[in-house]
């Protein structure tokens, strides 16, 4: 390829990748950027520097500074016509795309041609001003010359042009000029590609579908099709149809890695980790060093407490890209859960970087607290100088956590007291003292908190469920009760919590039977222990205590030390 040809590829991608049509810099162009016809130390050909160009040139610049974009496009026309120089030409285009004077910045590229014939800019001018305008013949007429100029970047340029109109007010407007160039360049998969993604974007389904069809026959198995058709399937919600044309694809083209890649981070998405595991481990198969894979399999096998699979994982993460400390924490948070506390606070402490630096320390202050350091924990997060108000609060809710964890419900009611002095109102803050006076039961202070931080954020789903199952457990205003978590569950339909405190509640009002259905539901979800004493608790009192023992025994396998199911236990005497 020529150097013209290099140059001329790269104005061209320059503009078909800008956000929307106007393309050149408002800057004026260097003249070190034009070829031979206007050389690096060729001035302003302003012969005599005339009043009038000195006026045009200053009133516009004047305009543009102002904010009055018609009139410093004007101006700036005028100017350029008067000087004939390029970079003043560039800087009108500029000004009259910004001020809608499409007509006008029409004229400044035939200008430019005039110039410098030979300049690529003077084409990229054209088609702005055209797609503008909406010109469609004669966009198509500068397309085919573009295509013509460089023929072996016909397919990349039909894409970018595909993606350009795509993102025109009206795309359907432009199908017909994908239409001519697919015909022209039919046997090339690229163009019917263009002309799909064209025509998706346009909402017309039945041309998109025969479009990428034909590129799929053109060119089988072609993983930039597969790719554009599943994103088709996804975004029409055809959830069984994406399941099904990913499993068909990858059945065919198992090497396909980034389309398994996409499929996985699909999956991921939706919540299907087993399967999406699946997934990012073949990668791993297929290259032991993706990169992608190894991450998203070592947070997915963490998820699944596969906690030695998902170290190795991490580790080798690490090995391959060692400046990435958001590994470093989930390996620390992997030593934790295995009790290994210096080995997670070895971890937290390697962290350098200034995106995670702070979410380290503030672990580290958690780590020391699992690990029963709970003064060497408060002391470390009292020394952590917050940069902002949401990291301020991240500290208060951190060392109240550890207050709390450490059996000093009554210092963590201080804590909470003292910091919504400082930031009123925050709802972290407010949900969380809420939490702490109702361990203390405290129903006023409770409820006082809850109906405030419910004021401020009426769809705040736990503030309703906090309050309804504070009212249910230790006071019997159970309609009032009943009425928060429903509206809790109306927010949040599926949460194992609030559906655990509607069984609670039921439980409370004397229907077992509901309770129990409430109760299953949300052991089903969450494997949680005071999920599980309360499901425990009724299951005993219908009589079935084998399977309350049992589920009691599970709740204490998860959290051994959670107090609402150590009191259930010593309740029954178990």
């Amino acid at each position: 390829m020529t150097h013209f040809k290099l140059r001329y590829a790269a104005v061209l991608a320059a503009w078909l990748l800008a956000s929307g049509c106007v393309g050149v810099p408002v800057e004026l162009v260097p003249a070190a950027k034009v070829q031979s016809e206007a050389p690096a130390d060729k001035p302003l050909r302003v012969a005599g520097l005339s009043q009038k160009l000195v006026f045009e040139y200053l009133l516009g610049d004047l305009a543009a500074r102002r904010g009055k974009p018609v009139t410093a496009a004007d101006a700036m026309t005028r100017a350029a016509e008067l000087s004939g120089d390029e970079r003043l030409v560039l800087h009108a285009f500029s000004l009259s795309m910004e001020a809608d004077r499409f007509e006008q910045a029409l004229a400044m590229s035939e200008l430019m041609e005039q110039l410098i014939p030979s300049d690529p800019r003077a084409r990229t001018m054209r088609l702005q001003a055209l797609i503008a305008l909406e010109r469609a013949d004669e966009t198509f007429e500068v397309v085919v010359a573009f295509l013509k100029a460089m023929p072996e970047e016909t397919a990349s340029t039909l894409q970018h042009l595909a993606e350009v109109l795509s993102r025109q007010d009206d795309p359907s407007r432009w199908l017909p000029l994908l239409a001519r160039a697919t015909s022209r360049y039919a046997d090339l998969p690229e163009a019917h590609f263009a002309y799909a993604w064209l025509a998706y974007r346009a909402g017309d389904t039945e041309t998109a579908d025969r479009a990428l069809a034909q590129a799929m026959v053109l060119k089988p198995g072609w993983e930039k099709a597969a790719l554009l058709e599943l994103s088709r399937l996804r975004e029409q919600g055809q959830r069984e149809r994406v399941h099904e044309y990913a499993k068909d694809y990858l059945a065919e083209y198992p090497d396909r890695g980034h389309f398994r890649l996409t499929w996985a981070r699909l999956l991921t998405e939706w919540d299907e980790i087993h399967l999406a595991l699946t997934h990012f481990e073949k990668l791993i198969e297929i290259d032991p060093d993706h990169n992608d894979a190894l991450f998203a399999a070592g947070i997915l096998n963490l998820d699944l407490d596969e906690h030695q699979r998902a170290r190795e994982q991490l580790m080798h993460f690490l090995e391959l890209a060692p400046e990435e400390d958001r590994a470093r924490l989930y390996l620390a948070r992997i030593a934790s859960e295995l009790e290994n506390y210096d080995e997670a606070l070895d971890w937290l402490e390697q962290i350098q970087s200034l995106q995670f630096h702070f979410d380290a320390q503030v672990r580290i202050g958690f780590v020391l607290a699992d690990a029963g350091r709970f003064e060497q924990a408060l002391e470390h997060l009292a020394d952590i100088v917050p940069k902002t108000q949401e990291q301020q609060v991240r500290v208060y809710l951190a060392r109240e956590q550890v207050l709390r964890d450490s059996d000093q419900p009554q210092a963590a009611l201080k804590l909470l007291d003292a910091a919504l002095l400082e930031i009123p109102d925050d709802p972290d803050l407010l949900y969380s003292r809420g939490l702490v006076t109702a361990m203390l039961h405290m129903v006023d202070r409770h409820e006082r908190d809850m109906r405030q931080l419910i004021a401020l954020e009426p769809d705040n789903a736990h503030a309703y469920n906090a309050l309804g199952y504070t009212l249910a457990d230790q006071t019997d205003r159970y309609d009032e009760a009943l009425e928060l978590i429903r509206k809790a569950l109306e927010l949040l339909p599926d949460d194992p919590f609030i559906l655990d405190s509607m069984g609670w509640l039921q439980y409370r009002m004397g229907n077992l039977v509901a309770a129990l259905e409430y109760l299953q539901q949300a052991i089903d979800q969450s494997p949680d222990a005071e999920i599980a004493a309360h499901l425990g608790e009724v299951l005993w009192m219908t009589g079935a205590k084998d399977e309350a023992r049992t589920t009691w025994r599970d709740g204490k396998n998860t959290d051994p030390g959670n107090p609402v199911l150590i009191d259930t236990l010593r309740k029954f005497g178990q």
